[in-house]
C-alpha cells in the first residue's frame, strides 16, 4: 500500500485510481459474483496492469468492497480526549468506530457494499476482519504501545486489563449497531450507539 507523502496532484491522481479500481471491481462483481471476478479482469476494466493494482490493493476482496489498512487520526484520539464528559463506553465506541470508519475508501457506494457482502460470505467474513483489524488497532496502539495515549485522557482505566475490556465492549456496541439497524447508524451515529449501549446495560443488569 502507498503510504509515502506526495503532492496534491499525484495524491488526487492516486485518489482516482484507487476508486477506478474499486468502481471496477464492484461493478464486475455485481455481474458475475466474486469467484469468477479476477485481479485481471479488474486491473483492465481500470485501464491498469495487474502490477498497478497491488499498489492499491492486497486482495480482489479489498478492492470489491472498497477497503483501506484502518488508521488511527489524531482528530480521533482528540474527540476521546473532549468527550470527557460523556460514558466511557460511548467514547470508546465512538473512537472504534471512527477507526473503522477510516478503512472506507473514497467513492464506496456503502448502501451496495452492505448488498453484495449481504449476498456473498467470503466478502461478508472480510467486512468482519477489517473491523477485527480496527479494534485491534485501537488496542495496540492506545494500550498497548510504549507510551500509549490512553494513559493521559481523562476518565479512562488505567489499569490495562480494564481498558482492553473497554475496547472489546465497545466492539460488541458497535457490532450490535450496525448489524441492527445500519440505516440509523449512518443517519444519527450516537444515538444509535446509545441505544446499543442502553441494550448491553439491561441484559447485562439481569445476566450477570
Amino acid at each position: 500500500m502507498q503510504t509515502e507523502t506526495v503532492s496534491p496532484l499525484v495524491a488526487e491522481r492516486q485518489r482516482q485510481t484507487w476508486t477506478a479500481i474499486h468502481h471496477a471491481a464492484s461493478a464486475a462483481t455485481r455481474e458475475h459474483g466474486p469467484d469468477e471476478v479476477t485481479v485481471a479482469q479488474i486491473a483492465a476494466a481500470a485501464g491498469i496492469s495487474p502490477r498497478t493494482f497491488f499498489n492499491y490493493f492486497d486482495s480482489k476482496e479489498d478492492a470489491i468492497v472498497g477497503v483501506r489498512a484502518p488508521r488511527i487520526t489524531e482528530d480521533a484520539v482528540q474527540m476521546l480526549r473532549d468527550s470527557h464528559d460523556e460514558p466511557a463506553l460511548l467514547r470508546v465506541s465512538k473512537l472504534v468506530t471512527e477507526v473503522a470508519a477510516s478503512t472506507i475508501g473514497p467513492g464506496v457506494d456503502l448502501v451496495q457494499r452492505r448488498a453484495l457482502a449481504a449476498s456473498h460470505p467470503r466478502l461478508r467474513a472480510r467486512l468482519s476482519q477489517v473491523f477485527t483489524d480496527s479494534r485491534k488497532l485501537v488496542i495496540a496502539r492506545m494500550i498497548e504501545d510504549t507510551e500509549p495515549p490512553w494513559l493521559g485522557i481523562e476518565g479512562l482505566p488505567t489499569d490495562p486489563i480494564e481498558a482492553h475490556a473497554l475496547v472489546l465492549l465497545a466492539g460488541a456496541v458497535v457490532t450490535l449497531t450496525w448489524t441492527g439497524d445500519p440505516d440509523f447508524f449512518h443517519t444519527d451515529r450516537d444515538a444509535a450507539l446509545i441505544c446499543a449501549i442502553t441494550i448491553f446495560r439491561k441484559v447485562t443488569s439481569t445476566a450477570l
